[in-house]
Protein backbone atom coordinates (compact mmCIF):
# COMPACT_ATOMS: atom_id res chain seq x y z
CA UNK A 1 0.00 0.00 0.00
CA UNK A 2 2.49 2.34 1.19
CA UNK A 3 4.36 2.04 -2.08
CA UNK A 4 1.47 2.85 -4.35
CA UNK A 5 0.75 6.17 -2.33
CA UNK A 6 4.44 6.84 -3.03
CA UNK A 7 4.09 5.95 -6.69
CA UNK A 8 0.66 7.64 -7.23
CA UNK A 9 2.43 10.81 -5.68
CA UNK A 10 5.41 11.02 -7.92
CA UNK A 11 3.06 10.34 -10.76
CA UNK A 12 1.08 13.76 -9.55
CA UNK A 13 4.66 15.20 -9.36
CA UNK A 14 5.73 14.30 -12.95
CA UNK A 15 2.52 15.12 -14.64
CA UNK A 16 2.73 18.96 -12.86
CA UNK A 17 6.24 19.19 -14.19
CA UNK A 18 5.32 18.24 -17.65
CA UNK A 19 2.37 20.66 -17.47
CA UNK A 20 4.26 23.60 -16.04
CA UNK A 21 6.83 22.47 -18.88
CA UNK A 22 4.84 22.64 -21.86
CA UNK A 23 2.53 25.48 -20.27
CA UNK A 24 6.01 26.73 -20.61
CA UNK A 25 6.78 26.62 -24.14
CA UNK A 26 3.98 26.15 -26.10
CA UNK A 27 2.69 29.85 -25.15
CA UNK A 28 5.83 31.54 -26.56
CA UNK A 29 6.38 29.47 -29.93
CA UNK A 30 5.30 32.46 -32.00
CA UNK A 31 7.24 34.81 -29.90
CA UNK A 32 10.21 32.39 -30.75
CA UNK A 33 9.93 32.81 -34.38
CA UNK A 34 9.75 36.47 -33.62
CA UNK A 35 13.22 36.32 -31.42
CA UNK A 36 14.66 34.46 -34.55
CA UNK A 37 14.02 37.49 -36.79
CA UNK A 38 15.08 39.73 -34.28
CA UNK A 39 18.74 37.85 -34.24
CA UNK A 40 18.77 37.07 -38.34
CA UNK A 41 17.03 39.61 -39.51
CA UNK A 42 16.36 42.84 -37.86
CA UNK A 43 19.56 43.81 -35.61
CA UNK A 44 22.08 42.89 -38.30
CA UNK A 45 20.47 45.24 -40.61
CA UNK A 46 20.62 47.88 -38.21
CA UNK A 47 24.43 47.47 -37.67
CA UNK A 48 24.88 47.30 -41.50
CA UNK A 49 22.77 50.25 -42.56
CA UNK A 50 24.24 52.32 -39.25
CA UNK A 51 27.16 51.39 -37.84
CA UNK A 52 28.34 52.88 -34.76
CA UNK A 53 31.19 55.48 -36.13
CA UNK A 54 32.92 55.69 -32.93
CA UNK A 55 35.74 53.08 -32.09
CA UNK A 56 37.49 52.08 -29.39
CA UNK A 57 40.26 54.61 -29.04
CA UNK A 58 37.49 57.32 -28.37
CA UNK A 59 36.99 56.03 -25.02
CA UNK A 60 40.38 55.43 -23.66
CA UNK A 61 39.61 58.38 -21.05
CA UNK A 62 36.99 59.54 -19.37
CA UNK A 63 35.29 61.98 -21.35
CA UNK A 64 31.99 63.87 -22.07
CA UNK A 65 29.63 60.88 -22.97
CA UNK A 66 28.44 60.74 -19.49
CA UNK A 67 26.36 64.34 -19.92
CA UNK A 68 24.06 62.29 -22.56
CA UNK A 69 22.69 60.39 -19.44
CA UNK A 70 20.07 62.93 -17.76
CA UNK A 71 17.59 61.57 -15.21
CA UNK A 72 17.18 65.25 -13.99
CA UNK A 73 15.79 66.60 -17.90
CA UNK A 74 11.71 67.04 -17.58
CA UNK A 75 11.11 64.97 -20.72
CA UNK A 76 12.96 61.77 -18.55
CA UNK A 77 11.06 62.98 -15.68
CA UNK A 78 8.08 62.88 -16.94
CA UNK A 79 8.18 59.64 -18.45
CA UNK A 80 9.63 58.04 -15.74
CA UNK A 81 6.95 59.18 -13.36
CA UNK A 82 4.76 57.38 -15.39
CA UNK A 83 6.64 53.93 -14.71
CA UNK A 84 6.86 51.28 -11.38
CA UNK A 85 9.51 48.84 -12.71
CA UNK A 86 12.53 48.72 -15.18
CA UNK A 87 10.73 46.15 -17.33
CA UNK A 88 7.95 48.90 -17.79
CA UNK A 89 10.67 51.34 -18.64
CA UNK A 90 12.12 49.03 -21.43
CA UNK A 91 8.95 48.42 -23.17
CA UNK A 92 8.83 52.23 -23.74
CA UNK A 93 12.07 51.88 -24.85
CA UNK A 94 11.56 49.06 -27.72
CA UNK A 95 8.25 51.30 -28.84
CA UNK A 96 11.34 54.11 -30.61
CA UNK A 97 12.24 53.28 -33.70
CA UNK A 98 15.79 52.72 -35.34
CA UNK A 99 16.69 55.52 -37.80
CA UNK A 100 20.44 56.06 -39.01
CA UNK A 101 21.80 59.19 -38.41
CA UNK A 102 22.44 59.82 -42.02
CA UNK A 103 18.83 59.76 -42.28
CA UNK A 104 17.99 62.10 -39.86
CA UNK A 105 20.98 64.67 -39.59
CA UNK A 106 22.80 63.88 -43.06
CA UNK A 107 25.71 63.07 -40.79
CA UNK A 108 27.51 59.36 -39.84
CA UNK A 109 27.48 60.14 -36.44
CA UNK A 110 25.69 62.38 -33.77
CA UNK A 111 24.23 62.20 -30.27
CA UNK A 112 21.23 63.74 -29.08
CA UNK A 113 20.62 64.47 -25.86
CA UNK A 114 17.82 62.86 -24.29
CA UNK A 115 15.16 65.35 -24.09
CA UNK A 116 15.83 66.14 -28.03
CA UNK A 117 15.40 62.49 -28.98
CA UNK A 118 12.25 62.40 -26.80
CA UNK A 119 10.27 65.69 -27.78
CA UNK A 120 12.01 66.95 -30.82
CA UNK A 121 12.58 63.86 -32.95
CA UNK A 122 9.05 63.10 -33.80
CA UNK A 123 8.34 66.22 -35.57
CA UNK A 124 12.33 66.59 -37.56
CA UNK A 125 10.90 67.53 -41.07
CA UNK A 126 13.84 64.30 -41.73
CA UNK A 127 11.74 62.16 -39.89
CA UNK A 128 10.79 59.52 -42.17
CA UNK A 129 8.01 57.82 -39.59
CA UNK A 130 6.19 61.11 -37.95
CA UNK A 131 5.35 61.39 -35.22
CA UNK A 132 7.27 58.07 -33.87
CA UNK A 133 10.17 58.99 -31.47
CA UNK A 134 13.84 58.32 -33.73
CA UNK A 135 17.47 57.98 -33.62
CA UNK A 136 19.98 55.38 -33.09
CA UNK A 137 21.43 52.94 -31.19
CA UNK A 138 23.10 55.17 -28.25
CA UNK A 139 20.57 57.44 -28.00
CA UNK A 140 18.40 54.72 -27.17
CA UNK A 141 20.60 53.26 -24.93
CA UNK A 142 21.63 56.39 -22.71
CA UNK A 143 18.04 57.56 -22.79
CA UNK A 144 16.87 54.55 -21.19
CA UNK A 145 19.26 54.82 -18.55
CA UNK A 146 18.57 58.02 -18.31
CA UNK A 147 14.81 57.10 -17.76
CA UNK A 148 16.08 54.11 -15.29
CA UNK A 149 18.14 56.87 -13.21
CA UNK A 150 15.26 59.02 -12.75
CA UNK A 151 12.67 56.44 -11.66
CA UNK A 152 15.41 55.67 -8.69
CA UNK A 153 17.62 52.76 -10.06
CA UNK A 154 21.37 53.29 -8.13
CA UNK A 155 23.78 54.74 -10.34
CA UNK A 156 26.12 51.50 -9.24
CA UNK A 157 23.11 49.64 -10.35
CA UNK A 158 22.81 50.46 -14.53
CA UNK A 159 25.34 51.47 -17.37
CA UNK A 160 25.79 52.50 -20.96
CA UNK A 161 27.66 49.89 -22.72
CA UNK A 162 29.64 50.63 -25.78
CA UNK A 163 31.55 47.94 -27.50
CA UNK A 164 32.11 45.55 -30.73
CA UNK A 165 29.21 43.47 -31.45
CA UNK A 166 28.44 40.37 -33.56
CA UNK A 167 24.61 40.22 -34.74
CA UNK A 168 24.79 36.98 -36.74
CA UNK A 169 28.32 37.45 -38.22
CA UNK A 170 27.17 41.23 -39.19
CA UNK A 171 29.85 42.44 -36.81
CA UNK A 172 30.56 46.71 -35.60
CA UNK A 173 29.96 48.92 -33.00
CA UNK A 174 27.22 49.28 -30.89
CA UNK A 175 25.63 51.08 -27.86
CA UNK A 176 23.15 48.97 -25.25
CA UNK A 177 22.25 49.06 -21.59
CA UNK A 178 23.05 46.96 -18.50
CA UNK A 179 20.93 46.80 -15.30
CA UNK A 180 22.13 44.66 -12.08
CA UNK A 181 19.56 41.59 -12.07
CA UNK A 182 20.57 40.15 -8.65
CA UNK A 183 23.93 39.84 -8.80
CA UNK A 184 24.52 39.63 -12.76
CA UNK A 185 24.64 42.28 -15.23
CA UNK A 186 21.44 41.93 -17.44
CA UNK A 187 21.79 43.66 -20.91
CA UNK A 188 18.93 45.32 -22.16
CA UNK A 189 18.96 45.63 -25.81
CA UNK A 190 16.34 48.90 -27.17
CA UNK A 191 17.40 48.44 -30.74
CA UNK A 192 15.34 45.15 -31.06
CA UNK A 193 12.59 47.18 -31.93
CA UNK A 194 11.18 48.50 -35.09
CA UNK A 195 13.39 50.22 -37.52
CA UNK A 196 13.74 51.90 -40.57
CA UNK A 197 15.46 50.71 -43.50
CA UNK A 198 16.74 53.46 -45.77
CA UNK A 199 17.76 51.23 -48.88
CA UNK A 200 14.24 49.98 -49.04
CA UNK A 201 12.59 53.16 -47.45
CA UNK A 202 10.36 50.88 -45.79
CA UNK A 203 9.72 50.89 -41.37
CA UNK A 204 9.96 47.34 -40.34
CA UNK A 205 7.99 46.67 -37.35
CA UNK A 206 9.71 44.04 -34.52
CA UNK A 207 7.94 43.35 -30.85
CA UNK A 208 11.75 43.88 -29.16
CA UNK A 209 13.45 41.10 -26.80
CA UNK A 210 11.45 40.44 -24.20
CA UNK A 211 12.82 41.98 -20.55
CA UNK A 212 15.17 39.26 -19.32
CA UNK A 213 15.78 37.67 -22.74
CA UNK A 214 19.57 37.65 -21.80
CA UNK A 215 19.48 36.17 -18.24
CA UNK A 216 19.14 32.87 -20.46
CA UNK A 217 21.37 33.95 -23.41
CA UNK A 218 24.88 35.12 -24.17
CA UNK A 219 24.68 38.53 -25.63
CA UNK A 220 26.14 38.54 -28.70
CA UNK A 221 29.48 41.30 -27.60
CA UNK A 222 33.19 40.81 -28.65
CA UNK A 223 34.72 43.55 -26.29
CA UNK A 224 33.56 46.46 -24.60
CA UNK A 225 35.21 49.93 -24.82
CA UNK A 226 33.86 51.65 -21.76
CA UNK A 227 30.70 51.34 -19.10
CA UNK A 228 29.33 55.47 -18.39
CA UNK A 229 25.96 57.05 -16.50
CA UNK A 230 25.48 60.06 -15.27
CA UNK A 231 28.01 59.25 -12.16
CA UNK A 232 30.34 56.57 -13.33
CA UNK A 233 32.64 55.85 -16.00
CA UNK A 234 35.10 52.59 -16.26
CA UNK A 235 36.88 51.35 -19.14
CA UNK A 236 37.73 47.98 -18.48
CA UNK A 237 41.06 48.00 -21.52
CA UNK A 238 42.83 51.04 -19.56
CA UNK A 239 41.31 50.39 -16.23
CA UNK A 240 40.30 53.89 -16.04
CA UNK A 241 37.49 55.57 -14.44
CA UNK A 242 35.67 55.92 -11.05
CA UNK A 243 33.22 53.01 -11.36
CA UNK A 244 32.81 50.95 -7.97
CA UNK A 245 34.48 47.57 -7.86
CA UNK A 246 31.11 45.76 -9.25
CA UNK A 247 31.71 47.12 -12.66
CA UNK A 248 34.77 45.17 -12.89
CA UNK A 249 32.45 42.04 -13.13
CA UNK A 250 32.24 42.70 -16.68
CA UNK A 251 29.89 41.32 -18.82
CA UNK A 252 30.17 37.37 -20.31
CA UNK A 253 29.93 38.56 -24.28
CA UNK A 254 30.44 36.02 -26.44
CA UNK A 255 29.55 35.68 -30.24
CA UNK A 256 25.95 34.85 -31.18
Amino acid sequence: MKWQIVAGASLVVVLILVNLYVWDIWPFEGENQQILQIRKKFLPRILRRGPLVLRKENFKQLSGYQQYVTPADPAVQSIASTLSSPQEAYQVAVQWVWVSDQTLHGVQEKWLTPHEFLTQTPNYPTNPVPGKVVSDCESQAYTLVSILRSMGIPATDVRVVVGEVNFSGQIGGHAWVEIMDGTKWLQLEATSGPYWDDEEGKLYDSPGYPYGYFRKHKYPGLEVWAYFNDVYYYNPSTGQGNAPASWRQLSAVSPA
